[in-house]
């Protein structure tokens, strides 16, 4: 996951992440999660938990195990578990291109706002399919390109500048979705006039 986080959104700016995304993504990252209506002791894996904005969305009664590959991201999201005493979660160095846990490891497999930003957005969703459970779900909330013809051209044109800044605006959701044996419970915008899309898909058994 080099690539990507090369960008100095993702690095050197870590101090400021919070400040500058946190308004533009917390509340629905916390909103998604209590949607989930999660079961005392499940296993969740957050693929590129960042500074840790969505952790304490997590209830106590469940698992949660973060991965990023900064560590400068990391030493936030370890901050805050220290400073608020979340023996529940977990965070550690990883790459969600291969993920480092056995199959079938994960009740629920969640993502936010990454799969735009690593080098082969369809290889982050294998590995996210590979590690969730049969029965399991897996979770994204992105902004991705228009399906409209027009408007994924408009996606085009401005890709190279924000690839210069870490992320493609050139993904599309049914880019992530084909070709899985998943099923597709829930695709809509996170809130009424978000342009963040919600995936809820189901591991087929």
């Amino acid at each position: 996951m080099a690539e990507p986080h090369e960008s100095r959104i993702y690095s050197d700016l870590s101090h400021f992440y919070d400040a500058v995304f946190g308004r533009a993504f917390e509340d629905h990252e916390h909103e998604v999660i209590e949607s989930l209506n999660l079961r005392p002791g499940q296993q969740v894996l957050e693929v590129g938990v960042g500074t840790g904005m969505s952790l304490d969305a997590f209830p106590p009664y469940v698992h949660v195990v973060g991965i990023d590959p900064s560590e400068a991201m990391l030493a936030h999201a370890r901050g805050k578990i220290r400073d608020n005493g979340w023996s529940h979660v977990e965070v550690r160095q990883g790459d969600a291109l291969s993920l480092d846990f056995p199959d079938n490891s994960f009740d629920d497999v969640v993502t936010f706002h990454v799969i735009t930003v690593v080098p082969d957005p369809l290889r982050m969703m294998s590995e996210m399919v590979r590690v969730c459970k049969p029965g399991g779900r897996i979770v994204i909330v992105n902004h991705f390109a228009s399906p409209n013809p027009i408007l994924y051209f408009l996606n085009t044109v401005v890709n190279p500048i924000t690839k210069l800044l870490g992320w493609t605006t050139r993904l599309r959701a049914r880019d992530v979705l084909s070709g899985f044996n998943i099923t597709v419970e829930r695709l809509e915008p996170v809130t009424r006039f978000s342009i963040h899309t919600l995936i809820i898909a189901r591991k087929n058994a």
